[in-house]
């Protein structure tokens, strides 16, 4: 049964194209034009059956994911690739180390547009890097955005290895790439432990000073504005006062319901 690909089937390949390995939440986020995710899991099952979309459940377990099924994974189809233009490779998409990072990446997005959902940021654009960019200031994705009336460009590094020659590459990038903040984000605090030592003690490092930290725990837990990030010297700071300034200033003014006390909610 063949189908007329439509405008949206064109995007879903270009979004698949750019992060490689994509999730259905994923997705949905992405193509929404709307102040919520559009349902397109139907869609998405058309384009497997018939052949344009590769379809497989993660081989590994995803701290991350909530349910016991373990995920639905797409990629794109040679046929597929054919119909966007986009060129064959002999890339291993299916090994699970290699779709964990990626889909860690595709997290951060979400939560940012998530973020500007919830008006905490506006004029948000993310630009995920691939090949020779990748390669030179071993960033994953550009982000720009406003926030409390701020401006913001920001280069993201998803759970880096500590070596000196990509810590050096991401010291290039805040003078080569136009960018004025690096957020690395590991998987645990030992890993962002090994990192912020490594960093601290590079000499005369402007890294040093313009890169912030906090794991994936934290940012699904806070987001990635309200989050607790920390500096080199493993200092916690608010990276975003301002807008946590707003949030407390509208909590000031929440009035609970009748016969209902104000209590402390844990974090």
């Amino acid at each position: 049964m063949a189908i007329q690909l439509n405008e949206r089937d064109h995007l879903i390949f270009k979004l698949i194209d750019e992060h490689e390995v994509l999730l259905e939440k994923h997705i949905s986020w992405f193509i929404s034009e709307e102040d919520k995710p559009v349902l397109i899991r139907d869609r998405l099952r058309k384009l497997f059956y018939l052949d344009y979309l590769l379809c497989h459940r993660h081989a590994t377990k995803l701290p991350w994911w909530t349910t016991p099924t373990k995920p639905l994974v797409y990629m794109l189809s040679p046929m597929a690739k054919s119909i966007s233009g986009i060129s064959q490779d002999e890339l291993d998409r299916f090994d699970a180390k290699w779709q964990r990072h990626h889909l860690e990446v595709a997290n951060l997005r979400m939560l940012y547009l998530i973020a500007k959902n919830e008006g905490k940021i506006s004029n948000f654009k993310w630009t995920t890097c691939k090949t020779e960019a990748r390669k030179q200031f071993c960033l994953d994705a550009k982000v720009s955005f406003n926030c409390g009336g701020i401006a913001y460009d920001i280069g993201l590094v998803n759970n880096p290895s500590a070596d000196e020659a990509m810590l050096k590459s991401l010291e290039s990038s805040l003078s080569e790439n136009g960018i004025e903040m690096v957020l690395i984000i590991t998987r645990d605090e030992d890993a962002q432990i090994e990192l912020q030592e490594k960093i601290a003690a590079m000499s005369d490092s402007t890294l040093a000073k313009h890169c912030f930290f906090a794991t994936h725990q934290e940012l699904y837990k806070k987001g990635m504005i309200m989050a607790h990030w920390q500096n080199a010297e493993c200092r916690p700071l608010n990276l975003f006062p301002r807008a946590i300034e707003e949030q407390e200033r509208e909590s000031a003014f929440i009035t609970p319901p009748v016969g209902v006390q104000p209590h402390a909610v844990s974090a």
